[in-house]
């Protein structure tokens, strides 16, 4: 049986990913039930590093290496709805960098279907859904995983596999795309969605400032709809919440507004409508806001309201001509804020430092609905559903995450049965100090508790000794790069925004 303190970490530096979809894996395992005319001649060491890394999580140990293993068996049963949620955010990388650091591939997704496929024993469903950025083009991220071919293979087959975009609408594709195009709105989950008001079980309930939140797109009316004094909800696809077992698939990346985005921060992606969730909220912390620090050079404040004064009068309603005007005034605008934040050394926008105390809350909102939410969205005491998680970080990414990472060949698969455990060990192998973010900061707050254990509590296998000792010191193995609003920016301020030591340094020296 499984536990949820146990994790694993499979480590193959020459690891990389198949080539051809649907990635059949080069050998003939005795428990691969397709036959040698699904064997691949070319090496798939992706396969082989999900191989390893169920048989390092002691799946089914006891008929490891024989026709018999059956490693999913305990986490799924014959009939079950199984959701596999990747990462597929975006389609392209906005530096220009390889986009195998942005998103999840489909040669490690192939291996945990057939897995999946082996377990449910010719019954139940899986579906592979992602809800991506706003300006993506799901189609051009399925086919770049080569995920595509992989359900087609499946289905070819017989077999009950779908890949769903669970957006509600989208915008343009590319880098413009939010600000050239109107919403053009999409099928979505077919098996819908349920707003799932979590009320006093939020980490929004004892906020203020709530009238400051903003959420993915322009209308912040949305996002004060959803979250203020009453309620506090989001638009959980039902896809999700009817799923038996969830399967979280997240690429090993830094992020610019939470730290890291590994499981917990994966979760975006169940929701239908992105303007649900908050990102931050407006203003710097001396306005009650969390969107970037104060800057000591008063015009670039004045030019920061400025914008946001632009952006409410003129985008709230979605149109090209609105659009247009838009990108007309603020044209002049960027350029000086450009210079300035040069001169004061406050590059910070939309909540991309590490004073967000803002996207943590969505982030473990979120992450309590998937554990803790029944089939109707209601919260509940015990978890809901089964959980296993394969994390892709054969290439992670670092730097200017997660839609601009720099790609970083690390060889690495991580996975175990919690979503906070598996990130805990995510954060510190890439070199986050877990304490000073406050995602994890922050996640035994709030009941029902997304696990009882702690990071030193956790039992770790790996093929790389080192690593069975990652949750009792803190020295980065990995040694990721991180976004500069975690670089710049050491300390965490205080919860509810208040200037902390750092910035008020900061900012005497004009910085």
């Amino acid at each position: 049986m499984t536990q949820e303190n146990q994790c694993a970490i499979y480590q193959d530096v020459a690891s990389t990913y198949a080539g051809a979809a649907p990635f059949h894996p080069s050998v003939l395992y005795p428990e691969y039930e397709l036959g040698p005319g699904c064997v691949a001649s070319e090496a798939n060491s992706a396969y082989e590093a999900v191989r390893n890394l169920f048989m390092l999580l002691e799946l089914d140990a006891a008929n490891a290496g024989t026709a018999s293993w059956n490693p999913l068996k305990d986490i799924i049963r014959p009939g079950d709805l199984v959701a596999i949620k990747p990462n597929f955010v975006l389609h392209f990388n906005a530096a220009g960098h390889d986009l195998h650091s942005v998103v999840t591939h489909g040669s490690l997704i192939r291996p945990v279907i057939d897995y999946v496929l082996k377990a449910l024993n010719g019954t139940g469903r899986v579906i592979v859904a992602d809800a991506p950025h706003g300006n993506a083009d799901f189609e051009a991220i399925t086919r770049f995983t080569g995920i595509d071919k992989v359900v087609e293979f499946y289905r070819s087959r017989g077999a009950n596999v779908v890949l769903s975009d669970l957006r509600k609408y989208r915008y343009a594709p590319g880098k413009e795309g939010f600000l050239k195009d109107v919403k053009t709105p999409l099928k979505g989950d077919p098996e819908g969605y349920t707003a799932v008001d979590l009320g006093a079980h939020s980490e929004f309930r004892d906020l203020d400032a709530l009238e400051r939140l903003y959420g993915a797109d322009f209308d912040r009316s949305i996002i004060r709809q959803h979250h203020n004094e009453h309620r506090h909800e989001y638009l959980i696809a039902n896809s999700i919440l009817k799923a038996d077992v969830v399967i979280s698939m997240p690429k090993l990346k830094v992020h610019s507004k939470a730290g890291v985005t590994i499981n917990l921060k994966n979760l975006v992606g169940i929701n239908g409508d992105k303007n649900w969730l908050p990102h931050y909220r407006v203003g710097h912390p001396g306005e009650r806001g969390d969107e970037f620090p104060r800057s000591s050079v008063r015009l670039e404040n004045a030019l920061r309201r400025f914008d946001r004064l632009v952006l409410d009068k003129l985008l709230a309603v979605d149109g090209r001509a609105r659009k247009l005007a838009y990108r007309t005034i603020s044209l002049p605008q960027r350029a000086l804020m450009r210079c300035l934040t040069k001169v004061s050394g406050n590059p910070i926008y939309r909540g991309s430092w590490r004073g967000n105390d803002t996207i943590w809350r969505t982030v473990l909102d979120l992450n309590r609905i998937l554990l803790f939410a029944d089939k109707d969205g209601h919260l509940q005491n015990t978890q809901q559903r089964r959980f296993i998680s394969i994390v892709d970080g054969l290439i992670g990414g670092e730097g200017d995450g997660p839609l601009s990472p720099t790609p970083k060949h690390s060889g690495v698969v991580l996975g175990g049965f919690n979503p906070l455990l598996v990130d805990f060990l995510g954060a510190r192998l890439i070199g986050f100090d877990p304490e000073r973010i406050l995602l994890f900061k922050n996640a035994y707050r709030t009941r029902p508790q997304l696990s009882t254990h702690t990071l030193e509590a956790i039992r770790i296998r790996s093929n790389v000794p080192a690593y069975e000792n990652l949750n009792r010191f803190a020295e980065p193995h990995l040694a990721y790069s991180q976004p500069i609003g975690w670089t710049k920016y050491r300390d965490i301020p205080r919860s509810g925004l208040s200037t902390d030591a750092t910035e008020l340094a900061m900012e005497k020296k004009g910085c």
